[in-house]
């Protein structure tokens, strides 16, 4: 049975990664099952949202952990209401993404559908993808972000829950 999805993330200011979450999360699950919270009614929502579901909210205040804690509590908030609609939700950074391993043949729908698990969340391997300066240069936003970087570091800090 194939499961019913949506992405969910929180945004501020990084209309270069949303691009590229939209993108992703669009192709794997459709816009439709996609939802972008704006962090600050002075954020302007791109046109590459049409389709996306999108909520403008007031920015969230505090010193970094603090606001950190309320973008949490909002985003979980936001999650909770999803499950009236759907089986699993993703949540991610803006700038974060749940990839299958492309050796196993599996779509992120097929895989996560298949996945038997008696646990309340699935986590990935955070791998933090980064820049070998004097190898690899400057990020081309027009082409795929992994053609450009060869070196990750694997990283618990990612390596977290990502899917409810």
């Amino acid at each position: 049975m194939t499961k019913r999805i949506a992405a969910l993330t929180m945004v501020r200011n990084d209309e270069f990664f949303l691009r590229k979450w939209v993108a992703y999360y669009g192709r794997e699950l459709g816009k439709k099952n996609l939802y972008v919270v704006f962090d600050g009614l002075d954020q302007n929502v791109p046109d590459f949202c049409a389709g996306v579901n999108v909520e403008v909210v007031e920015h969230v205040q505090g010193n970094v952990r603090e606001a950190d804690r309320g973008r949490i509590d909002l985003l979980s908030e936001r999650a909770g209401r999803l499950f009236a609609r759907y089986d699993m939700v993703i949540g991610t950074d803006v700038d974060e993404f749940l990839v299958v391993d492309p050796l196993d043949g599996r779509s992120l729908v097929e895989f996560l559908s298949q996945t038997q698990t008696r646990l309340p969340s699935i986590s990935g391997l955070g791998i933090d993808v980064g820049q070998k300066l004097g190898e690899e240069g400057a990020i081309d936003a027009s082409r795929p972000f992994l053609s450009q970087r060869g070196y990750a570091k694997l990283s618990t800090r990612y390596s977290k829950a990502s899917v409810l």
